[in-house]
């Protein structure tokens, strides 16, 4: 049945979901949100976007494969808290027949005025969380709040069951009825890579700089305290391999501090760094290895990339990486903050090409079957058609 009078639901038509983001920020989560529009069947989802401050760098993209994207800044300067986009948001939905209103954990405004537009106007909702291990830096993936309010969405979309149980025993979720949604698995994919061409491994690492006996190692990350550079960099340093070679992508607040603390280590021979770069899949056509070495994470794309490329897995166990790298099959897992299992398994990885050639190849079979777009895609269209029927 439809989800109100006048939508048109299920057998009747696609949903209607509207995306609501504070803006269209280049970040993973709405790089993930724009691929799976992409390849949505418009049979049976239809999407549209919704920016609270302004349209945002990714805005073109999205308009690419949505019915467009509108932008609801403040009423005016007697809107401070931006309670007056609440109507115009929920008119909005009503007009749109939304029959499914999705808001990301990070966007914040759109966390709360969104769910309670779609209150209004009949519609559902759902929260989508896309990181985990907060708590462990004095901070929360899901405000309190929202947790104390989950019982005003339908559903609570997770990257990855593992992620589930930490917003259970880490932040409340499921503690009592109001905290409570329903829950459904939407893991990240990415689209299918292009055939690497003849000669591009040899063309990048000449752009690198490095040897044919070098080993390239990719840490591809936000230049932020998140991603833990500085325990990397000991890493690199304690593995004590001269073929070693790190190369950086990525930018942030941090870049002069890094800079500095890799010229007090002495290691600008060892360490490069590229800034940001829109290359990431045509980099990793010249490593050898991938590393992580975050104090938190969710299911980063960036490890996805890696793996579909062929490249082993080196990363901190934290977030969801579990459910993407496996203990010596794919790659492999050490404590967060520890850059001695970083240093051993990279020195490990280094001195057997056989071993690099072996993981890589599993990587690369695992994230082609698993972490596809088309997965997640399939995902999200059993969520939201499950959110409207319901």
């Amino acid at each position: 049945m439809p989800s109100r009078p006048g939508a048109e639901t299920g057998p009747h038509g696609p949903v209607r979901v509207t995306l609501v983001l504070d803006v269209a920020a280049v970040g993973g989560a709405e790089t993930v949100l724009r691929n799976t529009f992409g390849h949505l069947d418009p049979h049976r989802v239809v999407t549209d976007v919704v920016c609270l401050r302004e349209a945002g760098p990714l805005a073109d993209d999205f308009r690419a494969v949505t019915d467009g994207v509108t932008t609801l800044p403040r009423g005016g300067r007697f809107d401070r808290a931006g309670l007056g986009r609440i109507p115009r948001l929920a008119a909005h939905f009503r007009r749109r027949r939304t029959d499914v209103v999705v808001v990301s954990h990070h966007h914040r405004a759109a966390l709360t005025l969104a769910r309670i537009a779609a209150v209004l106007a009949g519609a559902r909702s759902v929260v989508a969380a896309h990181d985990m291990d907060l708590t462990r830096v004095g901070s929360r993936v899901l405000p309190r709040y929202v947790v104390e309010t989950l019982f005003l969405s339908s559903g609570l979309a997770l990257l990855a069951p593992s992620q589930g149980r930490y917003l259970h025993d880490e932040e409340g979720v499921g503690a009592s009825w109001r905290s409570r949604a329903r829950e459904y698995v939407v893991p990240n994919g990415i689209p299918a890579p292009e055939p690497v061409p003849p000669g591009r491994r040899a063309e990048v690492r000449a752009e690198l700089g490095v040897a044919d006996d070098d080993v390239v190692v990719l840490m591809v990350a936000r230049l932020s305290r998140q991603k833990a550079h500085d325990v990397m960099f000991d890493a690199i340093a304690w593995a004590d391999r001269p073929n070693l070679r790190l190369v950086v992508v990525g930018d942030g607040k941090r870049r002069e501090e890094l800079e500095a603390l890799v010229a007090e280590r002495g290691l600008e021979k060892a360490v490069t760094f590229l800034g940001l770069r829109r290359d990431v899949p045509r980099l990793l056509a010249g490593g050898d290895v991938f590393a992580l070495s975050s104090v938190h994470e969710g299911v980063p794309i960036s490890v996805i990339e890696a793996m579909t490329a062929g490249l082993p897995v080196v990363a901190t166990d934290v977030g969801a990486l579990r459910d993407q790298v496996t203990e010596g099959v794919d790659g492999f897992l050490v404590p967060s903050g520890d850059a001695e299992g970083l240093a051993e398994r990279l020195a490990r990885l280094a001195d057997d090409p056989a071993l690099r050639a072996e993981l890589g190849r599993r990587a690369q079979e695992r994230a082609r079957a698993e972490f596809t777009v088309e997965n997640t895609a399939a995902a999200f269209t059993e969520m939201v058609e499950s959110v409207a029927r319901r």
